[in-house]
């Protein structure tokens, strides 16, 4: 290479390393950050999946820099506007949507709910939302606690022949109908955050768990069946 090609490179990378360390790049990058903070926070509430993860590697496949140039570590920078936009940024948006979300469930908590109508809820859903499911059946187990006759013990899924271990939903019951402990997807609601929606019979006892509502154990041989509704 010649001299004066080898002086012409030197000068584009000394103006490319200089305007990537100028503050207008930095503003940029900060604004740019914000709006996928923004956009990927509401994007957690609509699906359930790994949100930082997802930012991690978009940033990874786009912010590819030539090694041979002596550039700022972007990935650096975009951690710490990250910091940044996560303190102004996702307090707001979360106690928000978490506002509008436990409105509407404690909105739906009656002060009794009857297991049969917690089970018929199941069973619609099962039917709506899962394809070649008439005919078959959602798993349901009723049984009385071994140290305490008078509490009963409920496994709730949607899914046919579920193992209990594996049931989505939880619950033990007094014979007063107090909700005495509740499971969704193995947690406790009451000391967890949940990220994503939630089904219309999941908010039912959700809300009745959270809000002390009676549940009447009207059935305990439930219809189960999809198609029986």
């Amino acid at each position: 290479m010649s001299d004066v090609a080898t002086e012409f490179q030197s000068a584009v990378i000394a103006e490319i390393e200089r305007q990537a360390k100028s503050e207008n790049i930095q503003q940029l990058i900060a604004k740019k950050v914000g709006e996928v903070m923004t956009e990927s926070i509401s994007s957690a509430f609509r699906s359930y999946g790994d949100v930082g993860k997802q930012i991690e590697n978009a940033i990874k496949e786009s912010l590819q820099i030539n090694d041979r140039l002596d550039l700022p570590r972007y990935g650096v920078m975009v951690l710490a506007v990250l910091r940044q936009k996560l303190d102004e940024r996702v307090h707001t948006i979360i106690s928000e949507r978490l506002d509008s979300e436990m409105d509407e469930i404690l909105s739906i908590a009656p002060k009794e709910l009857k297991f049969s109508k917690l089970v018929e809820e199941v069973v619609k859903n099962a039917s709506e939302n899962m394809h070649d499911r008439y005919g078959t059946y959602i798993t349901c187990i009723v049984e009385h606690d071994d140290r305490y006759a008078d509490w009963i013990n409920v496994w709730l899924d949607s899914g046919q022949n579920v193992d209990k271990r594996d049931c989505e939903i939880r619950f033990t019951v007094s014979k007063d109908g107090a909700l005495l402990s509740c499971h969704l997807d193995g947690k406790d609601p009451k000391k967890t955050i949940r990220m994503g929606g939630m089904w219309g019979y999941q908010k039912m006892i959700f809300g009745a768990y959270c809000c002390g509502s009676k549940v009447i154990m009207d059935e305990l041989e439930p219809s189960t069946g999809i198609g029986d509704f």
